[in-house]
């Protein structure tokens, strides 16, 4: 496996919310933050990723990436609102009042969050592996949602 791996997911990217522990008969149980939707969602986007990452990768018996420093770029492909869209005459144009930038939730570190963990053990064998990172969240052309994930060994020259 070469230094680089790109992959290319289509779906909806899902944020991963902090969750907590709270205690229950004395012992400290997990529980995750966010709705049963947010939940379903987020299923929905680790199928992706991980069948992407598979379809990149080829079928592995561990990570391509253990032990290593490692960049990672991530491009977040956002659907629009149905909002920004003109309606009648102006069905299927961008209004121009609709916005350049996705600047509401999902939040940027909650989709970092959840793509790292899912690709934790299928692409890398940790995520504190991960030295740099270049995130960005973009609107994305309808039927285009997802993520280009480009992961990288970092040379041993450059962490010094």
């Amino acid at each position: 496996m070469g230094s680089v791996i790109t992959i290319d997911v289509l779906g909806t990217p899902a944020p991963k919310g902090s969750g907590r522990a709270m205690l229950r008969g004395g012992k400290a149980r997990y529980v995750a933050s966010g709705s049963s939707a947010n939940q379903r969602q987020l299923k929905c986007w680790d199928v992706a990723v991980r069948e992407a990452a598979s379809a990149a990768i080829g079928a592995v018996s561990v990570p391509p990436f253990v032990g290593i420093a490692l960049h990672i770029a991530i491009a977040f492909r956002m659907a629009r609102p149905a909002g920004h869209w003109g309606t009648g005459k102006h069905a299927g144009r961008l209004k121009p009042s609709a916005p350049q930038h996705p600047t509401t939730k999902p939040d940027i570190d909650k989709l970092t969050r959840s793509t790292f963990d899912i690709l934790t053990s299928v692409v890398f064998d940790d995520d504190s592996r991960i030295v740099s990172a270049t995130i960005t969240k973009a609107y994305a052309q309808p039927g285009t949602e997802g993520a280009t994930i480009t992961i990288s060994a970092v040379r041993e020259d450059m962490c010094t």
